[in-house]
């Protein structure tokens, strides 16, 4: 009986033992998941933070110096031009504009591209100026009626 009662002792203790084994290497292999997560959102936020900076002088040197927005499209302009010359190396088949072959349209075209999105830009910030004054948003007394 005491032999029956060590061997069944010592197969629950090596039970027992396997499965807080079990168990101990779930929690490691959860936290290693957890860990690698928050590393990889506190890498996106930083590079967005980075991005967001960045724009951010871009915008203030392209409104702060004279030719500015020129500069910016002409940049734009030779963006455009290099992608598609860079498509074209790279793909048996490519869609391109109707006027591919005419690069001063499609610098045109580019800069219109880039005018547009400056318009919208500045018509957003103008919005956004007369909300934060109290212009044109909803004041609480208006909420309440």
């Amino acid at each position: 009986i005491l032999e029956s009662e060590g061997s069944r002792q010592s197969a629950i203790n090596v039970a027992e033992g396997a499965k807080q084994a079990q168990i101990l290497a779930s929690e490691a292999d959860k936290m290693q998941q957890i860990n690698r997560a928050m590393g990889e959102a506190e890498a996106i936020r930083q590079t967005a933070q980075a991005e967001a900076t960045a724009i951010e002088r871009i915008a203030l040197a392209i409104r702060g110096t004279d030719g500015g927005e020129q500069a910016a499209s002409l940049h734009v302009a030779q963006q455009y031009v290099e992608a598609f010359g860079n498509i074209a190396k790279q793909a048996n088949t490519i869609v391109v504009p109707a006027s591919a072959n005419d690069v001063a349209g499609m610098v045109t075209q580019a800069m219109s591209v880039f005018s547009t999105v400056t318009a919208n830009q500045k018509r957003h910030n103008s919005i956004a100026k007369v909300v934060d004054e109290g212009h044109g948003g909803f004041g609480s007394e208006q909420i309440n009626h």
